[in-house]
């Protein structure tokens, strides 16, 4: 998994995320990819994150969970 910050070009904030890779990932191949959104009131680690998205990863997507505005460690 790898922590990254998009940069809001719109706001003055930046959204947090995390990047679920499936195993043995290799930058020369193309993967199917989902963005997993959290429910409200929540974080990118709880069910988007760390459940589904592991399992996910697993299975062979690349996976984006985000922290919406205001929420976990994003900006806003």
């Amino acid at each position: 998994m790898k922590h990254i910050q998009i940069r809001n070009s719109d706001m003055a904030w930046h959204i947090a995320a995390n990047i679920q890779f499936p195993p043995n990932f290799d930058e020369s191949k193309q993967y199917p990819a989902i963005i997993s959104v959290h429910p409200f009131g929540s974080c990118k680690e709880q069910t988007s994150g760390n459940i589904y998205g592991k399992a996910l990863a697993e299975k062979g997507y690349v996976v984006l969970a985000y922290d919406a505005s205001f929420q976990g460690e994003s900006g806003g």
